[in-house]
């Protein structure tokens, strides 16, 4: 059984919106507002240059209503970044096929990942460097994306081992720590411009096929 299925729905059931009131659904209709309005700004101006005003400007809203439904602009980045977080890790998961060959199976998958960060690759990389460079505890729920790929490989390579595809006693766990560095290198190397798309993949099959060699090499 593949469980990284599991992961997706906790992530849905994450994000699923109960029925409200009018007056409680008023609310989140405009908390989604600031939180459509503060992720336009945050991948087109950056963190420091996207302004409490300006998010509020841009939903419709007045500051008021903003500070009625967040405390700061590092509450709303973070769930900004938690909802693209669910919507990379659900590509992820989906693109797991059982199908294909193991170092195809697990290309796709990574694949699919950078397919669904594109578009907001900057809000992405900004998140990891904020992370990095900021104390504040509140930040650290932003490393969870990197989290949960680790999780989601692991989940293909226990997948492939109960196949047969792995060794018993193959370290997956380190591996799947391998693929999601891997995976953020990339992303970095993708968003600077340092390789094209299709270098980048044909580098990330090759990291892959190396890997899965080194699984296989473990005697059970």
């Amino acid at each position: 059984m593949y469980k990284a299925y599991e992961l997706k729905e906790k992530l849905a059931r994450e994000e699923r919106v109960l029925p409200l009131g009018a007056r409680a659904r008023s609310k989140e209709l405009n908390r989604q507002k600031i939180l459509a309005s503060a992720k336009a700004l945050f991948r087109d101006r950056g963190f420091e240059a996207a302004t409490l005003r300006d998010i509020a400007k841009e939903a419709g809203l007045s500051t008021g209503a903003l500070f009625a439904n967040f405390s700061d602009k590092n509450e709303i980045f973070i769930k900004v970044v938690e909802a693209e977080s669910a919507v990379v890790l659900e590509r992820m998961i989906d693109a797991h096929d059982p199908a294909l060959p193991l170092a195809e199976r697990l290309l796709k998958q990574l694949r699919c990942t950078y397919e669904a960060a594109h578009t907001d690759m900057q809000l992405v990389m900004s998140a990891f460097v904020m992370n990095w460079a900021r104390k504040d505890p509140a930040f650290n729920q932003i490393a969870r994306l990197s989290d949960l790929v680790r999780q989601t490989m692991l989940e293909s390579l226990q997948f492939a081992r109960e196949k047969g595809e792995l060794p018993t006693a193959s370290p997956i766990e380190s591996a799947a720590e391998i693929l999601e560095d891997l995976c953020f290198s990339n992303l970095r190397r993708g968003f600077h411009g340092d390789i094209s798309v299709e270098d980048l993949i044909s580098r990330l099959k090759q990291q892959i096929t190396l890997i899965i060699a080194g699984l296989k090499t473990v005697q059970a």
